[in-house]
């Protein structure tokens, strides 16, 4: 077993996100995951404290050091909490002793919602699955890994926790540094009547995945491209046709996997993105709109361009002033950040994490999953796209309340044969009442 260490350095991407985090304007993300039945919360807390020492790295609280924040090994036990009560408000990443994460349930239903300085969907995914693979054993389910989950007696892997963006990183020259083509240009930004006391509304659409591929196939094109395509379609004719005014190009924040183009067993962030531009000059067409994100996907992974951009990231904290600037001054300096992620960049975040496999032991137990990004005063719409079994689930979470976009979307899918179910729940941002954290 590898030495626990007291502290741990926070991965490349992680560490500007402590920084850009705020009481009500984190970057966080949700994994639900729906069981046949109703979630036994004494059961769930003792699966989760049995994995954790399995997952090491995720068994953190932040803690702000001079220089950079940093993680510090947590002192007390999960708790769980109600999903009615604590809703979407903030994770108590400031305060002393709050974890990164935090696990709720209702009914079937448990509510994972992670701080992204953890890691990304990738990573935490396994940790979940982890957690659910264990609370099926806790309640006397016959379950089996069958390779596809990450047990308590899995051997740990040293390259899971890795920061792999250091990994793969290699000087360049100023010049060759992919600063411009990351920064990007304004974009077409949503806006509405934002819920009172920073509440989300969350939106779920679920598809049946072989009726998405077939007809994808009969496109020629992908489920990202036709999804995105779907979504950008919705934007445009639920927030911009018809307007007399004009407006900026639609752009989307789609994340790419670099696992998939340099090996690696992290667990910690690893991923970068591709900007998706959709001009408004003209009105946009479904299948134009499927063509660019094509050709954006295309250009976007790019082996040699992933491997500048890799550098172009970690080249910034690197730089020999980023390491003596006290972390109570290093806000100041938070406007290059504003150059890739500000608000006048991108319009939304799209993203398809793909299929979660999971054993066909844990098939009657679990019966679906959903992913989803918290909107924040950046973004206040997202989009996230997971499958599971023969599920495709589409979730938004807004922090406004026009639904022109899902009605745009909903049409389409009418129009393209595709059958669906919808829901929407709205979250408070701020909990009911004082709770145990855990």
């Amino acid at each position: 077993m590898k030495k626990i260490l007291p502290w741990q350095k926070l991965d490349n991407a992680a560490t500007i996100f402590p920084l850009m985090s705020g009481k009500h304007n984190q970057n966080n993300f949700r994994m639900q995951v729906t069981l046949s039945s109703p979630v036994d919360k004494a059961a769930l807390e003792r699966a989760i404290n049995n994995v954790l020492p399995r997952f090491e790295q995720y068994d953190v609280t932040l803690k702000g050091g001079f220089i950079w924040y940093r993680f510090e090994r947590a002192s007390s036990p999960v708790t769980v909490g109600d999903a009615e009560e604590w809703g979407m408000s903030p994770l108590p990443l400031f305060e002393k002793g709050g974890r990164t994460f935090r696990f709720n349930v209702q009914g079937c239903d448990i509510y994972a919602d992670f701080f992204h300085a953890m890691g990304d969907g990738a990573g935490t995914g396994e940790f979940l699955k982890a957690v659910v693979f264990e609370y099926l054993k806790e309640t006397g389910c016959p379950v089996e890994p069958e390779g596809r989950i990450i047990t308590t007696s899995t051997p740990i892997d040293p390259g899971e926790s890795e920061d792999a963006f250091h990994k793969y990183y290699k000087p360049l020259p100023l010049k060759d540094l992919e600063v411009k083509s990351m920064q990007g240009s304004k974009a077409f930004h949503i806006e509405g009547t934002r819920y009172e006391d920073h509440g989300t509304e969350c939106v779920q659409y679920t598809l049946p995945s072989h009726e998405v591929v077939d007809l994808c196939h009969s496109l020629g094109c992908t489920v990202t491209e036709y999804l995105g395509a779907a979504f950008a379609m919705a934007v445009y004719d639920g927030m911009i046709r018809g307007k007399r005014k004009k407006t900026r190009a639609i752009q989307l924040f789609m994340p790419i996997n670099l696992r998939r183009f340099f090996p690696s067993s992290t667990l910690k962030n690893f991923s970068l993105f591709s900007r998706v531009k959709i001009d408004t000059k003209t009105p946009p067409t479904m299948e134009g709109c499927i063509k660019i994100i094509h050709e954006s996907l295309k250009r976007d992974t790019d082996k040699a361009l992933l491997q500048k951009k890799i550098c172009t990231t970690v080249r910034a904290e690197v730089l020999g002033v980023m390491q003596i600037i006290p972390r109570a001054l290093k806000r100041l300096f938070l406007g290059f950040v504003n150059l890739f992620f500000g608000k006048g960049k991108k319009t939304a975040t799209f993203s398809n994490v793909g299929i979660v496999k999971l054993p066909e032991s844990m098939r009657p137990y679990v019966t679906n999953i959903h992913y989803s990004l918290w909107p924040n005063s950046n973004s206040p719409y997202t989009a996230v796209v997971v499958s599971v079994w023969d599920s495709l689930n589409i979730t938004f979470n807004k922090a406004i309340k026009e639904n022109d976009i899902e009605r745009a979307l909903s049409a389409r899918f009418v129009a393209d044969k595709i059958k669906y179910a919808f829901s929407s729940r709205l979250w408070p941002g701020v909990k009911k009442k004082s709770a145990a954290r855990g």
